[in-house]
């Protein structure tokens, strides 16, 4: 006897953030409807965030997995105070096949954005103590949205860097310490204590000779596999051929030569390395743990990473998912 397809409704409902977030993914095994989708102005106060919501198909062949191609439906639109967007009031269709997979992503523009420089979660009480590079300007009961933070913890998988929060939320400002502190409840991690560090970076990409063996004036081109470590400020650089370094030979980069993506901003836009600001730019740094076609070089650790603002965007979707199999 032949069985229906199954139908499920669901409801996804996130504030928006101001790093790309995936809202929605179409699942294994099911083609998605998007029937309703709309963003609110939540926020206190006269203030006009914008919002850009695009349609992304990554392909899953075998030959081209990875490739996205990104159709913007709406970019850059104002959301009035008070008010809100009706992005989709009808149906949107979403695949998942063998060889591509579809989702929606959203991204918001606002004020009020400020760097974290350190947060420590107590995951017993679940508080988290929030420390800002600038001035935070909230007051207690402040709705607040945290993005990009990450975390390394003991779990059954072994230490790991998961991206907070996960799905996105949002928190409640409970005591204001000073100008650059105050802390939020964001739930309990029964025997799970979580450690706050750096952004976390994956390489891009690198300009064809991003960097140079100093003392034989040769190129080196560096390649995937390259990897950069935050804590430490460790860059392990993978080479297209044979460098010709010795332990303790010195190397050049490029300014701007080498591109990462961080958890800062979720992964979303690309970073170029070494900035005039780097410790690295304009120096010469010894190679150490040198292989045929991998060494390290000590390029400086960074401090902070992600970001708090005010809750300002909020968005809610309706989703129809039917069973293909």
């Amino acid at each position: 006897m032949a069985i229906a397809p199954l139908n499920k409704f669901i409801t996804k409902a996130v504030p928006v953030t101001p790093s790309e977030q995936v809202v929605y993914e179409a699942p294994q095994g099911a083609n998605s409807i998007i029937l309703y989708v709309a963003v609110a102005n939540v926020g206190i106060g006269i203030t006009y965030p914008y919002l850009t919501f695009t349609h992304r198909r990554e392909s899953t062949a075998t030959r081209t997995a990875g490739n996205i191609r990104n159709i913007r439906l709406l970019k850059d639109v104002f959301v009035p105070p008070q008010d809100a967007v009706i992005i989709i009031d009808g149906r949107l269709v979403l695949e998942r096949n063998a060889n591509i997979k579809d989702s929606v992503v959203i991204r918001g523009y606002q004020s009020g954005i400020t760097t974290v420089y350190d947060a420590q979660y107590d995951h017993v009480t679940g508080l988290t103590t929030i420390t800002t590079y600038d001035d935070h300007g909230f007051n207690i009961d402040d709705d607040i949205v945290l993005d990009g933070l990450a975390f390394d913890c003991d779990s059954t998988a072994g230490i790991t860097g998961p991206i907070f929060p996960a799905p996105q939320t949002t928190f409640k400002v409970e005591t204001v310490g000073t100008t650059t502190t105050f802390t939020t409840n964001t739930g309990t991690v029964v025997s799970l204590p979580h450690t706050f560090r750096p952004s976390i970076h994956r390489f891009v990409r690198a300009n064809k000779d991003a960097m140079e063996n100093f003392n034989a004036s040769t190129k080196i081109q560096v390649v995937k596999g390259t990897t950069y470590d935050s804590v430490t400020g460790i860059l392990s650089v993978t080479a297209a051929t044979p460098h010709g370094l010795g332990p303790g030979d010195p190397v050049t980069i490029e300014q701007e030569s080498i591109v990462f993506k961080c958890s800062q901003d979720n992964f979303t836009d690309e970073k170029r390395y070494p900035r005039t600001t780097d410790q690295a730019y304009n120096a010469l740094l010894p190679a150490t743990v040198v292989g045929l076609n991998t060494f390290t070089v000590n390029v400086g650790a960074q401090i902070g990473g992600g970001t708090v603002c005010p809750a300002q965007l909020e968005l809610i979707m309706s989703v129809l998912e039917t069973s293909t199999v």
